[in-house]
């Protein structure tokens, strides 16, 4: 009946594996776990072997480093079973009622489920601050929340999801998680499939450094913007975009790209530092946008 997915790299899954095997077997249905490890570091391969003695359990190796959205497709299309759950491998699991959980809402008649993202309340160290304050003020929130706005949060992350709804997006051909992530939710909404968030959240451990994060921030706004002059985004819940379309339907991309170039120096220092500021993170975005608008794309 389902098939748990999980793309790994270079991060432990065994403490994953387990207990999402072990809430599998006390659900008393047919499934089966498969983790396809995108070529990681040789130790990490060598501790993630072991979870190969679980039943219905298969670790595989890619040959090659796909990244995360290939990788994904790659699982989706291995699975046998007609519902799928995706969940990265630097999840961890809050309780013992995620698969239950899910189960009880696959009765509900909706063919794409979405969990969400919670984080820690323990402070991570300086060098990974600013994923976690954007993680606990916009990415962790409840469900009542993202069901107002159902296709704006839509993280592959953790996700339950009927596998011919996935399939028929060729989300893999995006090739990489935010911009997958970003073209998602739009071609939910495009074809009106139904979306049900609820309450059942998975912790992110895995916190990219201040400065990996910002560098894949800025990837995904020029993905963003490129998804979208190429006609793959048509219907969206995008606060960025909508907030990019009209500074430049009034002429005002042309200051925001003058200011990103008088001070995206500071900015970035600002945002690198012990205490981020997130609205100036939102505010770099935008102004970033702008100028890969007019000269960089």
């Amino acid at each position: 009946m389902l098939s748990v997915l999980i793309p790994a790299y270079n991060y432990n899954i065994t403490q994953l594996v387990n207990e999402l095997h072990k809430q599998l077997v006390a659900s008393n249905i047919d499934f089966e776990i498969i983790c396809l490890d995108d070529k990681s570091n040789q130790d990490i391969i060598d501790s993630n072997l072991s979870i190969s003695v679980l039943s219905n359990t298969a670790y595989k190796l890619s040959d090659k480093n796909n990244g995360i959205a290939v990788n994904r497709q790659i699982l989706v299309d291995t699975a046998i079973y007609d519902w799928i759950i995706l969940i990265d491998a630097d999840m961890e699991l809050i309780d013992d009622s995620f698969i239950s959980n899910y189960l009880q809402a696959i009765n509900n008649g909706y063919e794409v489920i979405f969990g969400g993202i919670s984080y820690k309340n323990s402070q991570p160290n300086s060098n990974n601050i600013l994923r976690w304050k954007y993680g606990k003020q916009c990415e962790e929130l409840n469900a009542k929340k993202r069901n107002k706005r159902p296709y704006k949060v839509t993280s592959a992350a953790n996700l339950c999801i009927k596998k011919d709804v996935y399939k028929q997006f060729g989300l893999g051909d995006v090739g990489n998680s935010y911009g997958m992530d970003i073209f998602f939710g739009p071609q939910l909404k495009l074809h009106k499939v139904p979306v049900i968030h609820i309450d059942n959240s998975v912790y992110h451990l895995g916190l990219e450094s201040s400065s990996k994060y910002l560098s894949k921030v800025e990837f995904a706004v020029s993905t963003l913007h490129n998804l979208y002059y190429e006609g793959k985004i048509k219907k969206h819940e995008n606060s960025l975009l909508k907030t990019f379309l009209l500074m430049k339907k009034t002429g005002f991309n042309y200051v925001c790209s003058g200011l990103y170039k008088v001070f995206n120096s500071k900015i970035k220092t600002q945002l690198l530092s012990r205490n981020p500021k997130i609205k100036l993170l939102q505010l770099y975005k935008i102004l970033y946008m702008c100028y890969y608008d007019l000269y960089t794309k």
